[in-house]
């Protein structure tokens, strides 16, 4: 591949991974000293570090904090990895394992753990010798019954568009062709029945459109785009229910949740929080979780979401966590 469309792959994840694309106020902070991938150490639980909101939504969320992953779960937050160089995680549907992208200044490939620290393995193989000729790879996804994991990579395209392996690294291949319409995919959202995936994606000419939800049907080798929001949207959530999906449409420079059916005859959206990010669906598919800069600073949000005959009632939001700006285009993921 030729080294101008080498640095335009380069360049456009760098931009997918920071949340430039998202007219975020803050970005994610790069990693400085980088070990080697192989002598990585596995981030051990560490103390709750601070105690968060009394009356708290179950199970454990993820986020990203100076290239840490950290967890939120019983009304406290604790450092879950150490190093710099972690994003991007997304739990299992049974919440046993953990993928996440670990990102350093010359490659980005995805790794899988145990959801208490023990293990890692490496999925993928980016790194070249030239920087030029590294793939990148991110967004990490489960499908809904943990043997497959959707990701975006740039290998052999001019920009990250969607891949498929199996959870042990084996079979990976690209599923985005120029046959679906767009031309570079982010954030994704497998169906719970596993036959689409809901993709922040757009086409590439005559320049970088600002994107939309789209709908991949991986089997038909289709894409249906669910959104027109004139600035675009990005980070769709699947409900576990299987008809609605949440997403963050942009009114630049900032970004509102909606929540909206698959058929669009039901929707709402929350205005109140500024430059929200990665909306996450609780395990029972009542409670949202978000992150938004109100005050600055990137923190993580939860509300309830309870549908009605016209469209949703979206509770009152509730501070989660008061730590340092955190990563919005790492995102979140909730399990049990």
């Amino acid at each position: 591949m030729a080294p101008s469309s080498r640095l335009l792959r380069l360049l456009f994840g760098v931009l997918l991974l920071s949340g430039v694309a998202a007219c975020a106020p803050v970005t994610a902070r790069v990693p400085v000293a980088v070990p080697a991938v192989e002598q990585a150490a596995v981030g051990q639980p560490a103390p709750a570090v601070q105690q968060q909101a009394a009356d708290v939504p179950a199970g454990r969320i993820l986020y990203v904090r100076d290239g840490n992953l950290w967890m939120w779960q019983a009304g406290a937050s604790r450092q879950f990895s150490d190093g710099g160089t972690w994003y991007q995680p997304s739990f299992s549907p049974d919440g046993t394992e953990i993928a996440y992208v670990y990102w350093t200044f010359n490659f980005s490939d995805i790794f899988v753990m145990t959801s208490d620290g023990a293990s890692a393995r490496r999925l993928t193989k980016g790194q070249a010798g030239n920087l030029m000729d590294s793939d990148w790879a991110f967004r990490p996804r489960w499908s809904p019954d943990g043997s497959q994991l959707a990701y975006v990579s740039d290998g052999g395209t001019r920009f990250p568009v969607v891949w498929l392996m199996n959870k042990d690294g084996s079979g990976r291949h690209q599923v985005m062709t120029s046959g679906y319409g767009v031309d570079w995919a982010d954030a994704l959202s497998w169906a719970p029945d596993g036959k689409r995936i809901a993709v922040s994606a757009g086409p590439a000419v005559p320049s970088p459109d600002p994107g939309q939800i789209w709908l991949l049907d991986v089997g038909k080798g289709t894409a249906e785009k669910l959104t027109e929001h004139t600035s675009g949207a990005i980070d769709p959530a699947w409900a576990p229910t299987g008809d609605v999906i949440a997403y963050v449409g942009r009114t630049a420079p900032n970004g509102e949740l909606w929540i909206r059916s698959l058929d669009g005859s039901k929707q709402a959206h929350l205005g109140g929080l500024p430059y929200i990010r990665g909306p996450a669906w609780s395990p029972n598919g009542k409670s949202l979780a978000v992150l938004a800069a109100k005050g600055g600073v990137f923190q993580v949000w939860t509300m309830t979401v309870t549908p009605t005959d016209t469209g949703f009632d979206i509770g009152e939001p509730r501070q989660l966590t008061r730590d340092g700006s955190l990563d919005a285009s790492s995102g979140l993921t909730w399990a049990r």
